[in-house]
């Protein structure tokens, strides 16, 4: 697997994904930033994106093709991650002005 392609913006998504929900989800539970969230869990949060990095790479190297299920599409699974990874740059970004958390 190399830089080019798909696969690294696939996995780039995936995280975004996960990150902003997570953290977006974290932040109206208990009120804390971003940042604040990294602060208190500094392995769990690494380990899981890990996770799904490893999670991410072993079908692609198995060459495994991407399957359609209902709406969840590859293209539909693109389009989301390009959106989760504005939302959660922007999330950052916002945070990092107000020098709070968003909610």
């Amino acid at each position: 697997m190399d830089f080019g392609g798909k696969a690294p913006e696939i996995t780039n998504g995936r995280l975004a994904m996960l990150g902003f929900i997570a953290a977006l989800g974290a932040e109206l539970a208990t009120g804390e930033s971003v940042f604040a969230q990294l602060q208190d869990a500094p392995i769990f949060i690494p380990a899981t994106f890990a996770l799904f990095i490893v999670a991410s790479i072993i079908p692609m190297n198995k060459n495994k093709k991407a399957e359609s299920v209902g709406p969840l599409t590859p293209d539909a699974e693109l389009v989301n991650g390009r959106a989760a990874m504005i939302g959660f740059a922007a999330l950052l970004a916002i945070e990092a002005i107000k020098g709070d958390a968003l909610f």
